[in-house]
């Protein structure tokens, strides 16, 4: 009999040493459910701060065109350092990264060979629902990230500028 009550108590210790390792698995999960969740909206908030540098980087190397025609920059480049002047301007301190695409830059928005807008190349769906500042109406509804598009339009500098200093 002392055989067999020793049988059955490792019976349980077994099976009490699987239900704990189930209910940590469980737990695990969900942490890291919740850790990709927090770190997609980090990676968001990152992406429309970098998008809206680049769209008001952009709005101001287009607006301070000593031309009478306007231009937008032909590279990125040209936005960390403008040499159309006599000293040289900077409409940007550095290129930002696609947080999604940490490797890559972001992707640009081409017209008439001139770069008027970045977005990302992420396939994931925002979290973020509302909230979006006036320039960025068009981000209602998006499916992907990559549907965020920062272009820059004519004659909005002014009120990207009150909205970048009032976020």
């Amino acid at each position: 009999m002392l055989n067999g009550r020793l049988f059955y108590s490792r019976g349980f210790s077994y099976i009490g040493v699987l239900v704990t390792l189930v209910i940590a698995a469980i737990g695990m999960q969900g942490a890291a459910v919740m850790w990709q969740q927090q770190s997609q909206r980090s990676n968001e908030t990152l992406l429309l701060e970098a998008g809206e540098a680049y769209r008001l980087a952009i709005g101001r190397y287009y607006e301070a065109t000593p031309q009478p025609v306007k231009q937008y920059p032909s590279r990125l480049e040209d936005l960390i350092e403008d040499k159309r002047f006599p000293v040289s301007k900077r409409h940007l301190r550095k290129l930002y990264a696609d947080p999604f695409f940490v490797k890559q830059g972001m992707a640009l928005i081409i017209r008439d060979g001139r770069i008027v807008g970045v977005h990302s190349q992420s396939l994931l769906a925002p979290i973020r629902s509302s909230g979006y500042q006036e320039s960025q109406s068009g981000f209602h509804g998006a499916k992907h990230y990559r549907e965020w598009q920062f272009v820059y339009e004519p004659n909005t500098l002014a009120d990207l500028e009150l909205a970048w200093v009032n976020r």
